[in-house]
């Protein structure tokens, strides 16, 4: 299912959220890429520890893994992150399909510092949010929902090409997926397809077709031990330097040092 992102309008009220109950939050779509672009920034804390590309792993892991067992539950999932800060994900519902995430927290519950010592100003710097005050941002994320929703903020997109064409590509990830090839099996010009592609996801086909290979990896070097050969082959990427070029152009880091982040 393609998702339809009204940005700007998502970025407006996710800053308002933050304004109003100091939490930190983002809309995720239902792959766990961020949707969403507001100013507000990551706190003092939370930018000291990313200095660290250890910890900056570690901050991804647990995201990550958060947002996979509200996936896989269907429901709303709090956990508290390796530096002790709570988080709290609650999938976005149109009908019975999760379209997305709400990802919010960096919510200090504890006085004592976790670590690292050399960022013991910065900790000792954020607000403590108590169990009621936790539930009443939880209560505002929810109405935050709704109103994402019945603003039609995000929905379904309902382009019979783009669907035929990300089906089609997302089942031969694999295989060959020239421009000429994808638009032959889905009946339309190569100038319709780059157009569609391009208003609706803001890059070219190709880009996108790197980023759902990209997307296939991950989920093979977290469950699997395949080798790198293997893996770029079966996600349609022509060489294994190639995978991890790309791998890192998008990931930030090597599959090397993702798989190892994951142990």
């Amino acid at each position: 299912m393609i998702i339809h992102y009204d940005i700007p309008k998502i970025n407006h009220v996710l800053d308002d959220f933050y304004y109003a109950t100091g939490a930190r939050i983002d809309l995720v779509n239902n792959e766990f890429l961020p949707i969403s672009y507001s100013g507000h920034e990551i706190c003092g804390y939370c930018r000291g520890i990313q200095q660290d590309a250890d910890s900056q792993n570690r901050c991804s892991a647990f995201d990550r893994a958060l947002l996979q067992k509200s996936c896989d539950s269907r429901s709303t999932q709090q956990a508290v992150c390796p530096f002790g800060l709570t988080n709290i994900v609650t999938p976005v519902f149109w009908e019975e399909n999760i379209i997305g995430y709400i990802f919010f927290g960096q919510m200090k519950t504890k006085s004592e510092l976790f670590e690292p010592e050399r960022l013991k100003a910065e900790y000792e710097a954020l607000p403590i949010f108590t169990p009621p005050k936790i539930q009443g941002v939880s209560n505002l994320a929810q109405i935050l929902i709704e109103h994402i929703l019945t603003e039609n903020m995000a929905k379904p997109d309902v382009s019979e090409v783009l669907q035929r064409a990300v089906t089609f590509i997302c089942e031969n990830l694999e295989k060959d997926l020239s421009v000429k090839r994808i638009s032959r099996h889905i009946n339309v010009s190569k100038s319709v397809l780059y157009s569609k592609f391009h208003a609706r996801f803001h890059c070219t086909l190709g880009e996108y077709i790197n980023k759902q290979r990209i997307e296939k990896s991950v989920e093979l070097l977290r469950n699997t031990n395949l080798p790198m050969e293997e893996i770029a082959q079966a996600c349609g990427f022509s060489s294994a330097s190639y995978f991890t070029k790309t791998f890192k152009k998008l990931r930030g880091t090597t599959p090397l040092k993702f798989r190892k982040s994951q142990l």
